[in-house]
């Protein structure tokens, strides 16, 4: 017949408890980890706000525009987002870029939903080229809000990736 266990080995031994201290090396090596990763947050954030910089221009001057009539407003909304697109994706990708194929450029760069139709190529034709005067203020302030959308939301072209 078998022996109980504590018969067969004796009394279980409990080892002392370990002391806490933060004297204990793995509290440097966490400190060091926690204090790199907070260098780097920083870091990341000083990257993304240098590289956003030129949207916060770009809004702020388009809120400059507000007192314009429609035409020019339309007009400088649109050339801001053609300054924008320049310097984010190459002249080389956007200056031959007009009517449909700019308005379909803007929306496949847009994180977005596709923000831009058929309806704001038309406006822009006719505000420049067809019936200026035909142009509403509504129509206006739809396209404006527009392009502060695209502006907030579009993706870092690979060109000026810094």
């Amino acid at each position: 017949m078998q022996q109980p266990a504590t018969q067969q080995y004796g009394d279980l031994m409990e080892p002392k408890p370990v002391p806490f201290s933060f004297s204990a090396p793995g509290w440097y090596v966490l400190d060091v980890l926690l204090l790199i990763a907070l260098l780097l947050l920083i870091f990341g954030y000083i990257r993304y706000y240098h590289r956003n910089r030129y949207r916060r221009e770009a809004l702020q001057w388009l809120d400059q525009r507000g007192g314009e009539d429609h035409v020019k407003q339309l007009y400088a909304a649109d050339m801001l987002m053609k300054r924008v697109a320049m310097h984010v994706y190459g002249p080389e990708a956007v200056a031959t870029l007009q009517g449909t194929e700019w308005i379909n450029f803007l929306n496949k760069c847009n994180r977005r939903t596709y923000s831009f139709s058929e309806d704001d190529s038309r406006l822009l034709f006719d505000a420049f080229y067809r019936n200026p005067q035909a142009v509403s203020e509504a129509a206006t302030t739809t396209f404006i809000s527009k392009t502060r959308n695209w502006i907030r939301h579009h993706h870092h072209g690979l060109r000026n990736r810094t």
